[in-house]
């Protein structure tokens, strides 16, 4: 005969491997793919969904942004049927380019039984350099019955974050030889008339 708390881990077990099994929060993960351009990626975790219980828009906001000058819908999935519906994301650029917000009014991302990406989030800002920017969503939720949990997230990531530097002219080794010979040529020049007068 078992001992009574030996019922109660085993029970226990059960619970947390369903509790473990719930959706979890969606992640944006951003990486600088060229001058002035960064490029960003949605992983719904299984279970993920969006626009649930009566919401009308799900919402990704990049801010802290510096310089942004154009912002670009999602270009591919790695959703088995082309998850072509989870690419009607509308970017727009605000707040004289320091915020970015991807905004799609459609239901569902398909609730996979794996994780699943949209590719090809991008932004263009031509004189930055890459730094931290902030990341926030709005209406993700784990695809169950309403009312649902909150699966948004607020974090940073890499992004347009600081004014690019431009680079200062400077004289190259032969460069600083012929303006000393014409500063040498100059001194003689004035010596000689000083003499002549």
């Amino acid at each position: 005969m078992r001992p009574n708390g030996f019922l109660i881990g085993k029970y226990f077990f059960i619970i947390v491997v369903i509790i473990s099994t719930n959706a979890l929060a969606v992640q944006f993960t951003g990486l600088k793919t060229g001058a002035g351009e960064w490029t960003y990626t949605l992983t719904y975790d299984p279970g993920d969904n969006y626009n649930r219980c009566d919401q009308t828009e799900t919402t990704i906001t990049l801010s802290g942004l510096i310089g942004v000058t154009q912002a670009f819908a999602p270009t591919s999935t790695d959703y088995p049927d082309g998850g072509i519906d989870n690419l009607d994301w509308t970017p727009q650029v605000l707040n004289g380019g320091t915020t970015v917000v991807w905004t799609i009014v459609e239901h569902g991302s398909g609730n996979w039984g794996v994780a699943r990406h949209i590719y090809g989030f991008r932004v263009l800002a031509p004189s930055s350099d890459s730094g931290t920017v902030s990341v926030a969503t709005d209406g993700f939720a784990p695809d169950e019955e309403c009312p649902v949990e909150d699966l948004d997230i607020q974090t940073t990531t890499v992004g347009p974050a600081s004014a690019g530097h431009s680079s200062i002219p400077t004289l190259s080794e032969w460069g600083i030889i012929i303006m000393s010979l014409m500063l040498a040529g100059a001194a003689i020049w004035m010596i000689r008339r000083r003499q002549i007068a």
